[in-house]
């Protein structure tokens, strides 16, 4: 019974996934106009997903410089955020690290999740946000990963009008960069006047 829930569990999350992803394909996801408090939303999803890094015996570090405060849809982004750092406790080994940080750039404000795991190959790289991707089948179905975490991620930064992208690393782990650009939120609130 514990089995046959767990992947009635499974299903029902990539049931909610996909939907994500119609409605985005659609256009029929309708996004709000909050203003929001980047670095206490990367504090709030540091708190709230702490509790899985722990049972790894992982920690979570959360480092933000003064930036203002930005215009887009907050839940939106929180999902990409979680999705990021969700991804990032998964793949990362007992006693690793996960890093958020939060800064501003003449390019916009600069949100990234660095973790201390394998990393993802050079030639695999390029397909990482293709949607049921998996860089390791055997251990994303270990994890529980339905290969659509990224994809909704980039969806949603792009909504925003934003950037996702994966930056190289020295070495191990992997580091994911949202950029938000005000430029693009500032084109977002005159379509929704």
């Amino acid at each position: 019974i514990g089995t046959m829930l767990e992947e009635v569990d499974r299903l029902a999350l990539l049931v909610d996934r996909l939907l994500t992803l119609s409605r985005a394909d659609t256009g029929k996801a309708k996004l709000s106009l909050d203003l929001v408090d980047v670095p206490e939303l990367a504090s709030q999803d540091a708190e709230q997903l702490g509790v899985l890094a722990e049972e790894k015996g992982q920690s979570i570090q959360v480092q933000c410089s003064a930036v203002p405060n930005w215009v887009g849809d907050r839940i939106v982004l929180r999902q990409a955020l979680m999705n990021l750092v969700d991804n990032a406790i998964k793949y990362s080994p007992s006693g690793g690290r996960i890093e958020i940080s939060v800064s501003q750039a003449p390019e916009g404000i600069i949100l990234e999740v660095a973790d201390t795991g394998p990393g993802i190959p050079p030639d695999l790289q390029s397909r990482i946000f293709d949607r049921f991707y998996r860089v390791d089948e055997a251990r994303s179905r270990q994890n529980g990963g339905t290969g659509l975490g990224l994809a909704i991620a980039k969806w949603a930064v792009e909504v925003n009008g934003g950037r996702l992208t994966l930056e190289p690393t020295d070495g191990a782990g992997s580091r994911f960069r949202i950029t938000l650009t005000q430029t693009a939120v500032d084109a977002m609130v005159a379509v929704h006047k």
